[in-house]
């Protein structure tokens, strides 16, 4: 009688609880990276994806807000809260287990950057940990790097903020950067720093390619279909690959 009664009442407990997430705001968070995501000279969410979100929430007709967030509190509140949609992160197989991928946004590309002045012919991945490498805390490239077996305790310097990463190399404090290879310009313009000192030293072709939207395993299913729909139909009509141009991104 008891278990009858429990399942009875299961549909009733997912409704409310599908309910009350409608009823909140949706969060589409993400960090400050130009040209897919900042904040722009009136204070405002701006960039590629932000505008993409603007998109998603009037084609879905969900309520939403979007916030640029330092990285490590992005992570946190995509791993915490159950209104929560990350606006761009990487999908990789140790993040399909935890995480609700809801569509693809854009590609990436990610190669080691160092300066022209320090000649250093890396042939792999390995032949580099003899130098000292730099990359953002948190993000996947940290966890590419630890596996390759780089560690903190001898070749591996991380900072929390794409600004820090490249003064460390062009202060000569780091010898290379593990970074995505779309935001340079960008993030040097912003930074007043000459492009012309830079090299590529390495292409890493195994490192993954694809920035998803992606929310956390306690997300609604109804509302990650909802959203999923709306990405689909906006590249569907033509306004995503629209948007995409505008702001020079790669898909």
């Amino acid at each position: 009688m008891k278990y009858r009664l429990l399942k009875s009442l299961l549909p009733l407990v997912m409704l409310v609880s599908s309910a009350s997430v409608q009823a909140q705001i949706i969060r589409f968070i993400a960090e400050d990276l130009p040209p897919y995501h900042f904040i722009n000279d009136a204070g405002k969410p701006d960039g590629g994806l932000v505008e993409i979100a603007k998109a998603l929430q009037a084609q879905s007709g969900l309520k939403a807000q979007i916030e640029i967030l330092p990285m490590a509190r992005a992570h946190h509140e995509l791993q915490t809260k159950n209104n929560v949609v990350m606006l761009a992160w990487l999908k990789t197989p140790s993040r399909e287990r935890g995480y609700k991928f809801l569509g693809s946004m854009c590609q990436i590309s990610a190669s080691l950057i160092g300066l022209k002045e320090n000649k250093l012919n890396l042939t792999d991945l390995n032949h580099a940990k003899q130098y000292r490498i730099s990359t953002i805390r948190g993000y996947y490239s940290e966890e590419y790097l630890r596996q390759a077996g780089f560690s903190e305790d001898h070749d591996l310097v991380l900072v929390s903020h794409y600004a820090s990463l490249w003064q460390l190399l062009y202060k000569g404090r780091t010898d290379l950067i593990l970074t995505n290879t779309q935001t340079i310009q960008r993030e040097l313009d912003k930074l007043g720093l000459d492009p012309d000192m830079l090299e590529y030293k390495l292409t890493l072709q195994d490192f993954p390619s694809q920035l998803h939207l992606a929310a956390n395993q306690s997300f609604p299913d109804d509302i990650a279909g909802k959203i999923s729909t709306a990405l689909e139909q906006l590249k569907s009509s033509g306004q995503y690959q629209k948007i995409i141009q505008k702001w020079r991104m790669p898909n």
